[in-house]
């Protein structure tokens, strides 16, 4: 298994980051984070492949380009070539972690914005 955290980076605006234990996989982060906007299609084509629906499926986004088959994923970086490949049910894994990760920042933004409005208590 991966190991990794999602962190959130500071700011305005954050989001989150998956941070990897072995430094090998820092491209499946800046892959997530680059695409995160294509979080829907990325997630539909595992599911496809996962479902036996296709027997491969490849997509290109602003800086990587993946390709899914049931077994693997392969993340190539569109910039300079740099190649990752990992279990499919991994990617599956730390994708829906993450997405849900960007759902919660949302969310507590959300209420960020809400909190402005009365000076509650703060721990």
């Amino acid at each position: 298994m991966i190991k990794y955290e999602i962190k959130a980076t500071s700011g305005e605006h954050p989001v989150p980051v998956v941070v990897f234990d072995d430094e090998g996989y820092d491209l499946l982060g800046e892959f997530l984070l680059a695409e995160r906007s294509f979080r829907r299609e990325i997630l539909s084509q595992i599911n496809e492949v996962d479902l036996n629906l296709s027997e491969k499926e490849c997509f290109t986004g602003n800086a990587f380009t993946l390709e899914t088959n049931k077994s693997t994923c392969k993340i190539i970086s569109n910039i300079n070539g740099g190649e990752l490949v990992l279990d499919t049910a991994d990617f599956k894994q730390i994708l829906l972690d993450y997405i849900y990760a960007l759902r919660e920042i949302k969310v507590m933004e959300k209420m960020k914005s809400h909190e402005h409005h009365h000076h509650g208590h703060h721990e």
